[in-house]
C-alpha cells in the first residue's frame, strides 16, 4: 500500500467510526504534512481518492469538508447480455451526427454527450480575461508550444510521472489538443486498416468514431459499471482475435468508482508484454 492510500484509508476509518461527521472540516494540507511528515503530492493524493469515493468534498478557498450522506440510489439495472466478441466493422458516424446536431436545439437537454448548457459558461469574464493576457503575451508563445508540446509543460509532466514513480523524458512526452487527438494519435500508430481493437461494451460514442475512420473492427468485451471490463473475457478475446489494441477509459487509479488494483495493473502489463497488443 503506498502512502497517499494509507492516508486515505485511515481518513476514511476515521469517517466510518464517527470521529469524523459530516461536515467536519479536514485538516489542512500543511497541516497533514506537519503532522504525518508526508509530501504534499501525498496529501492530494489521498484527498482526492476520498473526493473520488464521495467521502470528503473539496469547497473553493475553504478546504476539505466530511461529505454529508448521500440520497439513496435506485437500484443498479440489470446487466445487458454479454456480447459475443466477434470482430465487426463500425458504422455508426450518421447517428453519432444526428445526436450531436440535436444537441444544438435549444429544447433538448443533451443527456447523450458530454456538453454542459452554454449558460453556465461566464462569457463576460473569460473574454476580460483573454483580452488582458494577450496584452502581455510573449509573441514567442505563439509558435513555442507547437507540436510536442511547450518543453516547460513537458518537463513537469515528465516530474508527475515520477511521483508514480514512471521515469520518462521530456521528449518522450507529447502534448495533445484533447485526449481524443492523444488516443486517435495512438490508434494511427499501432493499427491498420482491418485490425481488431477490443473496446469496453457499452463503450465511449466517439471510440467508435475513431474504429470507423480508420477503418478498424471492434471486438466488445463485457464490462460491468463497478468491476470494469471483465478481465477473462478480455483475455479470451486476445487469444481468439489477436487484437492491435485494447481503447479502455480510465484513469491512474479511478475509472467510475473502478479501483485500478495492482492486481489488476499487473494483468494489463503481462498481456502488454507477452503479446503485440497495445
Amino acid at each position: 500500500m503506498k502512502r497517499y492510500e494509507a492516508l486515505a484509508a485511515d481518513i476514511a476509518a476515521s469517517i466510518e467510526s464517527g470521529t469524523l461527521k459530516a461536515g467536519d472540516k479536514l485538516p489542512s494540507v500543511r497541516q497533514l504534512r506537519a503532522s504525518r511528515k508526508a509530501s504534499p503530492a501525498t496529501v492530494f493524493e489521498a484527498y482526492a481518492l476520498l473526493e473520488a469515493r464521495g467521502l470528503i468534498e473539496s469547497r473553493p478557498r475553504s478546504g476539505h469538508y466530511v461529505s454529508r450522506p448521500a440520497r439513496a440510489m435506485p437500484a443498479e439495472p440489470l446487466p445487458h447480455p454479454a456480447p459475443d466478441g466477434e470482430p465487426r466493422a463500425v458504422q455508426v458516424a450518421d447517428m453519432i451526427y444526428g445526436i450531436l446536431q440535436a444537441a444544438a436545439s435549444h429544447d433538448v437537454v443533451p443527456l447523450g454527450s458530454a456538453f454542459p448548457s452554454p449558460f453556465l459558461f461566464p462569457l463576460q469574464r473569460l473574454g476580460r480575461a483573454l483580452a488582458a493576457s494577450a496584452t502581455r503575451m510573449d509573441p514567442w508563445s505563439t509558435v513555442e508550444s507547437l507540436t510536442p508540446g511547450h518543453l516547460e509543460l513537458r518537463r513537469q509532466i515528465a516530474l508527475r510521472y515520477l511521483l508514480d514513480g514512471v521515469r520518462a523524458d521530456p521528449d518522450d512526452i507529447i502534448v495533445t489538443n484533447g485526449a481524443m487527438e492523444a488516443l486517435n494519435l495512438s490508434l494511427a500508430a499501432t493499427c491498420k486498416p482491418g485490425d481488431a481493437v477490443a473496446v469496453e461494451s457499452p463503450c465511449f460514442y466517439a471510440c467508435l468514431q475513431a474504429l470507423e475512420r480508420f477503418g478498424l473492427r471492434a471486438v466488445e468485451v463485457a464490462t460491468d459499471p463497478r468491476t470494469g471490463m471483465d478481465l477473462d473475457a478480455l483475455e479470451s478475446a486476445i487469444a481468439r482475435h489477436k487484437p492491435s489494441a485494447v481503447w479502455v477509459i480510465r484513469t491512474s487509479r479511478i475509472r467510475w468508482g473502478v479501483r485500478w488494483t495492482r492486481r489488476r495493473s499487473a494483468r494489463w502489463s503481462n498481456w502488454s508484454r507477452a503479446t503485440s497488443c497495445h
